[in-house]
């Protein structure tokens, strides 16, 4: 097996790097790409959906159809978390006191797949609401799907994925989520 080295850039050939990148067309058009996508997916998701009070929202946080989402009073929403309303009348709904950790999805509506002689992009939407009551804790890189309904008091381990109705005052977990045990 022959060794191989590699040559290590001085600190002068790191910041010339920088430099001619920031100067370049490529850096000026992603910056103002990445602006227009952060105008569009936080500040008028903001603007849009129905926000309650002392609420703390990431300015990583994407909301798509934003005036579908309702969200409760005193909510935490951590980096990267998606929400997507339905593209006709499904709602997103937070109840107060949600807790959402990082990378968290919520998408209320997807592809149709009835049809196996249309592709999949072709066919119509399938949506549904997603409610989400109050003092709800989901973990981080959970994924809610259309017609999820997540009662009081329901803790989310990390990485599930809830795609039906979880009970009251219950920890769940898995892919699908169930109820592992019961609070208090």
């Amino acid at each position: 097996m022959k060794k191989v080295y590699e040559k290590k850039c001085s600190k002068l050939e790191y910041i010339l790097m920088v430099v001619r990148n920031i100067f370049s067309i490529v850096f000026v058009k992603q910056s103002c790409i990445l602006f227009a996508f952060y105008l569009i997916n936080y500040i008028h998701g903001r603007r849009m959906a129905k926000i309650g009070k002392n609420c703390h929202i990431s300015p990583t946080v994407l909301m798509r159809y934003p005036e579908r989402i309702i969200i409760g009073n005193e909510c935490l929403l951590n980096h990267n978390n998606i929400l997507q309303a339905g593209k006709q009348s499904a709602v997103i709904k937070l109840g107060d006191y949600v807790m959402c950790g990082p990378n968290v999805s919520m998408f209320a509506y997807n592809h149709g797949m009835e049809n196996s002689d249309i592709p999949m992009i072709k066919q119509p939407y399938m949506e549904n609401d997603i409610i989400i009551e109050d003092d709800v804790w989901i973990g981080a890189g959970s994924i809610i799907l259309a017609g999820a309904k997540i009662n009081k008091g329901v803790v989310v381990a990390a990485g599930s994925i809830v795609t039906g109705e979880l009970p009251t005052n219950s920890i769940c977990g898995g892919v699908p989520a169930k109820v592992i045990k019961m609070r208090g």
